[in-house]
């Protein structure tokens, strides 16, 4: 290879470097509730569906079951679930038998929701075809902590807890961390009549969420 040819490779390759590094360097920031409830929308690989009975959270978002519109408008949007008070909102993922209105109203007990249609909140509307953005506290969570506005009745930020028999959302299949172990649901989705019932979840289940890394620890 000739001197030129050399430096020519050279200058490509630190073009290519300085193109690689001159991405933006700060995430974008996102609404607490979004970002909680997977609200960057990363592509990952699908994962089992692991609901924890203690926690605070409402459910991540999940697909709606085919022949359950998730939306008015159908395709892409998503249901939220808005905090009039403040405006904070969450995703509402499949709700079963349980209407929208009463699912996000069984997370936010304490205040007052609305729900709002879209693909992102910034296009959201609601079924009047109402813009989030003209909602009267829209995004006011972002500039103050609005006194007494809370879903809990405890705090700015949690969620009510719903209790694990009462969970509209759950599917045969889903699996459930209960104090004596990993538990599968069995029972089958839009029937609200069955009982709901849970059985060991198989080793093979076990043994690969015993490997999993844990992130966090109280």
């Amino acid at each position: 290879m000739t001197s030129r040819s050399i430096c020519a490779a050279i200058a490509v390759a630190t073009i290519t470097t300085a193109a690689a590094l001159s991405g933006p360097s700060a995430a974008r920031a996102q609404d607490f509730f979004s970002a909680l409830f997977g609200g960057f929308n990363a592509r990952q690989a699908p994962q089992p569906y692991v609901r924890m009975p203690f926690a605070d959270e409402a459910p991540a978002p999940r697909p709606a079951p085919r022949g359950e519109a998730t939306s008015r408008g159908g395709g892409g949007s998503v249901a939220w679930c808005v905090r009039t008070c403040d405006g904070r909102y969450f995703p509402l993922g499949a709700t079963g038998d349980q209407s929208k209105e009463a699912a996000c109203n069984s997370f936010c007990p304490a205040a007052k929701t609305e729900i709002v249609y879209g693909s992102s909140i910034d296009g959201a509307e609601t079924e009047s075809g109402k813009p989030y953005s003209a909602l009267p506290n829209a995004f006011r969570y972002r500039t103050e902590v609005v006194d007494s506005c809370t879903c809990n009745g405890k705090d700015h930020f949690g969620l009510a807890q719903v209790s694990i028999d009462n969970d509209p959302t759950l599917r045969k299949g889903d699996i459930v961390a209960s104090d004596d172990g990993l538990k599968v649901a069995n029972r089958s989705a839009g029937r609200k009549s069955a009982e709901l019932n849970f059985s060991p979840a198989p080793a093979s289940l076990r043994a690969k969420y015993e490997r999993a890394p844990l992130m966090a620890a109280d």
